[in-house]
């Protein structure tokens, strides 16, 4: 099983639908807030499907709730909002605290690079001492840039969920 999770209004379920959907992106797709889990599947030729389970911002403080068994987790934060980005920190170091994760691989994805608003890259990584996370952190850590809404950076990191080695950042 696969997470997709992180703070609310990050945009994880567009992010999913654009997964499914990349060669007929669809810039009137809305969505409202995951107030549950959603369940997507991921249908990859010459494997079996992937499925993938989001859960909504709201449900942060049972997220462990969810964790066994998970073999990849992709963690969204929203690069556009500064404000969010300690909340964000601070949640993205309680799951890697998680004994059960110890073992996942986790995608750290900057979605929304495309709004005005966004920051470089580095500075967002900078600003959660990522380079420490990642120093300490028993997990294998991997970043990706990408807007959902554009369309754009979705193929490296379904080339991750598959299992084909994307180049680290």
């Amino acid at each position: 099983m696969l997470l997709c999770i992180g703070p609310e209004g990050t945009g994880k379920t567009l992010l999913l639908r654009r997964m499914l959907n990349l060669n007929k992106p669809d810039i009137s797709m809305t969505t409202v807030p995951t107030v549950g889990v959603n369940i997507v599947t991921l249908q990859v030729p010459e494997m079996l499907p992937i499925n993938i389970r989001e859960l909504g911002g709201s449900m942060a403080p049972i997220w462990h709730n969810y964790y066994s068994g998970v073999k990849k987790l992709m963690y969204v934060v929203d690069v556009s909002n500064l404000t969010q980005l300690a909340n964000a920190t601070l949640l993205f170091m309680e799951l890697l605290a998680n004994p059960k994760l110890k073992t996942t691989q986790v995608a750290v994805v900057m979605n929304k690079t495309d709004c005005v608003l966004s920051r470089a890259s580095n500075e967002l990584l900078n600003a959660m001492r990522f380079d420490d996370l990642k120093e300490y952190a028993p997990q294998q850590l991997t970043t990706f840039e990408v807007s959902a809404l554009a369309g754009k950076g979705l193929r490296p990191l379904l080339e991750w969920v598959k299992g084909t080695k994307p180049k680290p950042k």
